[in-house]
């Protein structure tokens, strides 16, 4: 087996004992997992790449009015994965509207094609808000692994033109988010292979055969300044959106310091952040469905996306 696959299928198998360094949010929305209908409408094309159809699934809550929205980005090594929705498909039962998409997968695709879909399919939710009755000034990015570390690009790189794909349409809209979950995502790319766990799988992390080189379409120590560019810390601002990020202290395949380092980047930069590690969780373990997490991910929801309007409107119906 190539090692590329032998390293690509781990992470999909799988998904410093600190204490949660977190914001203080409250919350009187209804608790996980909610109780909610949804309509799911499948494989929309939200974007094309030459002959690629780049597919949406819309996950819309039957409560009417407008709602919130959610953008999840899979897992998958950024060379494997599907529109499965993961654990963001609960939210749906919350009344956020949930849209999953595909995204290009390298090798095919290099860096930054995956960013710029992402931007894409942001622009289009704005462009398509009626339909879904989605709140366009209510968005949020929800990723886990390669996800996550989209997830945190698109957080950082909200008005930088070089990433923003505007060809891939709906180019009078913005691609910024509201707020970001980055479950377990890689940061530094050229510090993976340095900080890996005893228990990391027996590979070169740095080989050009393996995922990040083949995100960036070069073996990454021979062009760091391309990498670079995947960083979401270079590109860290002040008017970037609030941050929740999940590590387990036992992650064998993107070391819990991958999130350390954004966490201590976006709060040395006076931005909302919250890191919770979770102890004895590797990647894409179980721990990060028990029901205090997916409590905290509802918590930071919202706060951001709902906050002042929910509280008002849960003050006026006790009156």
């Amino acid at each position: 087996m190539k090692p590329v696959r032998l390293f690509a299928l781990a992470l999909l198998a799988l998904a410093l004992p600190l204490a949660a360094q977190q914001l203080q949010i409250a919350s009187d929305a209804a608790p996980t997992p909610g109780n909610g209908t949804f309509t799911a409408t499948l494989g929309l094309e939200y974007a094309a790449v030459g002959d690629q159809h780049l597919l949406v699934d819309m996950y819309v809550p039957d409560e009417p009015g407008l709602h919130p929205a959610i953008l999840y980005l899979h897992t998958g090594a950024w060379v494997t994965g599907d529109r499965d929705p993961g654990a963001s498909l609960r939210q749906a039962r919350r009344g956020y509207v949930v849209a999953s998409i595909d995204y290009e997968l390298a090798p095919k695709s290099i860096y930054p094609a995956q960013l710029e879909d992402c931007k894409a399919a942001v622009r289009w939710l704005r462009a398509n808000a009626a339909r879904f009755r989605i709140d366009p000034e209510r968005i949020a990015v929800f990723g886990a692994s390669a996800g996550g570390h989209l997830a945190a690009l698109l957080g950082t790189t909200g008005g930088i033109a070089d990433f923003e794909g505007v060809a891939l349409g709906n180019a009078g809209y913005s691609s910024r988010v509201k707020a970001v979950v980055d479950f377990y995502g890689p940061t530094d790319l050229l510090k993976l292979d340095s900080q890996k766990a005893a228990c990391a799988p027996p590979l070169d992390g740095n080989s050009r055969l393996l995922p990040p080189s083949l995100l960036i379409g070069c073996a990454i120590q021979l062009c760091k300044e391309k990498t670079e560019l995947a960083n979401p810390i270079n590109f860290i601002t002040p008017d970037d959106p609030p941050f929740l990020i999940l590590h387990g202290d036992t992650d064998c395949l993107v070391p819990w310091q991958q999130s350390q380092l954004l966490y201590d980047a976006l709060k040395a930069a006076g931005m909302p952040v919250s890191f919770h590690l979770i102890p004895g969780a590797g990647h894409a373990d179980a721990k990060f469905d028990e029901l205090g997490n997916q409590q905290i991910v509802s918590d930071f929801f919202d706060a951001f996306l709902r906050g002042p309007e929910k509280a008002t409107r849960r003050r006026a119906a006790k009156r």
